[in-house]
């Protein structure tokens, strides 16, 4: 990774957050490491944003909202909290890939930093969605039919939670690999599920054809360049 990329940086934060997220609910420990990874997402965001006027302070406020009210309702256990808490993280993480989509558009040469960013948007896509379903499955319980779900929605932590399971469906959904264990039952899931998929491999393609773009077009610079000389 290069050395010093807020990309870089923000690549290895997402990852340590997908990496803790089957022990949230196994001890209580690992929901404050969860918050504080939350919490360097939301400085890294910062980092990356820096100096661009209203979009920096808008990230600040979704940034610090998102994180105090993940900080209630997951490590002080303020269930009434939850869903906005979740609902926060999702619009957030949505706010983060247009602001960094937009970035690696504008990109006249490709470079690994670029390709970093790229990375992270995908995982950021299927993170705001996984946080989306879980908000819509606590305001319509049974909108998805998850194997071995908790009895109580409130019950939202731990390997076999609502929260983790639908993490994993957002991910098995983005990427098409459908397993079909859990299954979108009421008509708002499915329509979601359906925008994801899409999405997914609709900036699959834009990314792809943008960075081979260019770096084709980089590679015939350098061509005219050495033949001009």
């Amino acid at each position: 990774m290069a050395v010093g990329s807020p990309y870089a940086t923000l690549l290895l934060v997402l990852t340590a957050l997908l990496l803790v997220y089957p022990f949230l609910g196994a001890h209580v420990a690992a929901s404050w490491v969860f918050d504080l990874i939350t919490l360097g997402l939301v400085a890294t965001s910062l980092r990356i944003i820096h100096g661009r006027g209203v979009t920096f302070y808008l990230s600040l406020l979704l940034g610090a909202s998102a994180f105090i009210t993940s900080m209630l309702g997951r490590s002080l256990g303020i269930a009434s909290v939850y869903p906005v808490g979740t609902g926060l993280q999702a619009v957030f993480m949505a706010y983060l890939i247009i602001v960094i989509f937009s970035d690696i558009m504008r990109r006249r040469h490709i470079t690994s930093d670029a390709v970093l960013g790229a990375c992270s948007v995908f995982v950021l896509l299927g993170l705001s969605f996984g946080a989306a379903y879980t908000m819509l499955e606590w305001l319509v319980p049974g909108s998805f039919s998850i194997p071995a779900a908790p009895l109580s929605i409130e019950n939202v932590f731990g390997p076999m939670s609502t929260e983790f399971s639908l993490l994993y469906f957002s991910l098995v959904a983005m990427t098409t690999v459908g397993f079909g264990d859990i299954v979108p039952v009421a008509a708002p899931a499915r329509s979601m599920a359906a925008i994801e998929g899409l999405l997914g491999q609709l900036y699959l393609a834009i990314i792809i054809a943008r960075l081979v773009g260019l770096e084709i077009a980089s590679r015939m610079q350098d061509f005219r360049s050495r033949d001009g000389n």
